[in-house]
């Protein structure tokens, strides 16, 4: 069984946190010089989220899809509500193949160190919504 219902939901937790993340200024400042703009692609359920760093702006869906992007992430949703939460390692999980990264490869695992506010965000909107169940000890 998924940990989200539907793509609905991926779109309400993790779209969310990556409406946070576009908007934390130590991203925009790392970011707002460059071309960095990661699709994330998810299954089970499947979903899609284009975070366009310089752009400040998180599209969902089609939309996300439809879109030009410079780095391809690709992961189940159970591994991505782990990662976002900070409870599953980037490093290991490639090597693991967990999760799949493409294109400008640099960029974003640059990008790596400043996460850790997302990891915040993403729980407290969890917490927020009453969905605690997803929390991770």
């Amino acid at each position: 069984m998924s940990t989200f219902k539907d793509a609905d939901e991926v779109y309400s937790y993790i779209g969310a946190a990556m409406e946070v993340c576009v908007a934390d200024p130590a991203f925009f400042e790392a970011t707002k010089d460059g071309s960095l703009v990661v699709l994330i692609t998810q299954t089970d359920p499947a979903a899609s989220i284009l975070v366009d760093f310089p752009g400040q702006k998180v599209l969902t869906g089609d939309a996300a899809v439809g879109a030009s992007s410079t780095v391809q992430l690709r992961m189940s949703s159970d591994n991505a509500n782990k990662f976002w939460q900070g409870k599953l390692n980037f490093t290991l999980a490639m090597a693991q193949r967990k999760l799949k990264l493409d294109g400008k490869r640099s960029l974003a695992l640059g990008l790596l160190p400043l996460t850790t506010p997302i990891f915040d965000a993403y729980k407290a909107i969890l917490t927020e919504a009453g969905r605690t169940d997803l929390l991770i000890s």
